[in-house]
This record gives structure tokens, C-alpha cells and sequence, in this order.
């Protein structure tokens, strides 16, 4: 299986980025499922995701699938790859976009998603590039649809929905 790096739901600020696009992006999700980190993991404070935190390591897929057994340590997600970019193009901006189940905090809030922008580094007017979740906390082990939306120019560039579900002991 191939190794990828796997920026859990990470992101990168960049300073305001004008873009003259041709053409409109086309995206196509390469692989979907639950993968396992194969070595070291990052962990970061991240106010903008619903656990407040996010990893980044090398990860290989396990299961192609949109259902996800819950456990803590699970990471799900999918691998995606964009072009039809001018070839001139430095980034390509995207917002991504997920909502979740309702997950209730340890500090008694609760969250059904987030959003942020994201700036992707382009090669040659395209990128391949990955995003997905973690779960590590008891109160993210929720069951229900997941749905992971990338937009660019405010319009849907790519979707995929996950759904997690608690396995039987």
C-alpha cells in the first residue's frame, strides 16, 4: 500500500492570494476509508476542528469504505486530487467544510462541524492532497453521518460523506 502523508483536518494560513483561473478545477477523490498512521505522529492545537487538536504523520489506507467503526485512534478520510489550474498558479484557495453528529465537549459545548480555509500548494497546475479525522477522545465516538466538503470560489468543489457507527462488543 502506498504511504501518504496525512494532515488530519491540518491547515496552512498564507497571506492573501489573488487567483486568475481559467477555468473551473476539476477534483476527483483518489481513495476513501480508515487508514493507520505508520510512524511518529504530530499532535497540534487547532481552535478550528471540534477536538480542538489535529495529527500529521505518514498514514496508509486499511479500508476502502464510507463506513467507519468507531474507536479511539480511528482515523478516517480520503486521499483527492485536483487540477485544470493555470499552470501559473502558485495555491489554489478552498474552504473546507465538515459536519459532523453532534458531539457534546468535555467542557460541556458542543459542535456538529467547522470550517477554515486552506491554501494548497499547486505542482504544475495540480495537487494531490488528503484531509480526514481522528478520533481520540470519548466524546468524539458518536455515530451519524460525516461530510467533508472542499469549495472553491463559494462553490462545491468536492464531497465526500462518512458514516461511523459504534461495533458490536
Amino acid at each position: 500500500m502506498k504511504n501518504i502523508c496525512f494532515r488530519v483536518l491540518g491547515f496552512v494560513f498564507l497571506s492573501a492570494v489573488m487567483v486568475t483561473v481559467q477555468a473551473a478545477p476539476q477534483a476527483k477523490i483518489i481513495e476513501r476509508g480508515y487508514y493507520q498512521f505508520t510512524d511518529e505522529t504530530e499532535r497540534l492545537t487547532s481552535p478550528l476542528v471540534s477536538s480542538g487538536y489535529v495529527k500529521r504523520g505518514e498514514a496508509e489506507l486499511v479500508k476502502d469504505t464510507q463506513r467507519i467503526p468507531l474507536e479511539i485512534g480511528r482515523l478516517f478520510g480520503f486521499r483527492f486530487h485536483i487540477s485544470g489550474i493555470d499552470k501559473n498558479i502558485g495555491v489554489i484557495p478552498l474552504e473546507l467544510v465538515v459536519v459532523h453528529p453532534e458531539m457534546k465537549k468535555a467542557d460541556g459545548t458542543t459542535s456538529s462541524g467547522y470550517r477554515y480555509n486552506i491554501h494548497l500548494k499547486l505542482n504544475n497546475g495540480m495537487v494531490e492532497d488528503q484531509t480526514g479525522y481522528s478520533i481520540n477522545e470519548d466524546f468524539e465516538m458518536v455515530e451519524g453521518d460525516w461530510q467533508f466538503e472542499f469549495l472553491f470560489m463559494n462553490k462545491t468543489l468536492l464531497k465526500q460523506t462518512f458514516t461511523t457507527y459504534l461495533q458490536d462488543k
